[in-house]
């Protein structure tokens, strides 16, 4: 606790000496939030779209059950890891929160071209603070490729420089893209794809610049 207040205070203080870094980090934040809201709100309004339903041979060798705790629970646990991780470390939190950004907005655009709907016998997913956001009446069922669960967690497990933070988010992200599978949630192909995209746009938008500021974690 110690190290992580001294870590917050020494990259704070080195960052917000750099002339206009607090604002620049400011609008960048609230630029991310604002779209991803606004994004969502989007998804909202697509929900009703009819979809897809593919023939996934692996997902039907589960009988799906609800696993919507164990799924919550996981999902969480890795943002608020995360987040303790990169609070003290505003560099990488200014460019993870870009490639974050883009791996939502390819999602957005992917499933608005590749339409899918769930399988008809999915068990729905529970999460109370998705619910949160987008409202309890306005469940989203057809945002299926790629899995927003997987790439999120990807996204921790590639924007820090932790090895057992890493370790622990790689086996997060499987064991939840195999839970959303069980459950029906997702079909095989969105759960495989997710890293792919997490990783491109690591790749693009993160990675230069977590490298170079590796010394300071």
């Amino acid at each position: 606790m110690i190290r992580w207040f001294n870590l917050f205070k020494q990259n704070w203080w080195t960052a917000l000496d750099e002339k206009f870094y607090g604002l620049k980090f400011l609008i960048n934040l609230i630029a991310c939030y604002s779209v991803y809201m606004y994004v969502t709100h989007l998804l909202v309004m697509n929900r009703f779209r009819e979809g897809v339903i593919l023939n996934d041979p692996i997902q039907q060798l589960f009988k799906p059950i609800d696993l919507s705790i164990p799924i919550f629970v996981i999902t969480y646990v890795c943002i608020v890891s995360y987040i303790i991780y990169i609070i003290p470390r505003p560099r990488d939190f200014y460019f993870a929160a870009r490639a974050f950004l883009v791996v939502f907005l390819l999602r957005f655009l992917f499933i608005l071209l590749i339409p899918l709907a769930p399988a008809k016998d999915m068990v729905a997913l529970n999460d109370p603070v998705l619910d949160w956001i987008v409202g309890n009446n306005h469940e989203i069922y057809n945002d299926l490729f790629f899995s927003g669960h997987v790439t999120d967690i990807s996204i921790f497990f590639l924007c820090n420089r932790s090895k057992w933070l890493r370790g622990f988010m790689g086996c997060c992200a499987v064991t939840v893209g195999i839970l959303l599978v069980w459950q029906h949630v997702h079909y095989t192909a969105d759960v495989i794809a997710a890293p792919f995209f997490a990783y491109a746009s690591y790749v693009m938008f993160a990675k230069k610049r977590l490298d170079r500021n590796a010394t300071l974690s």
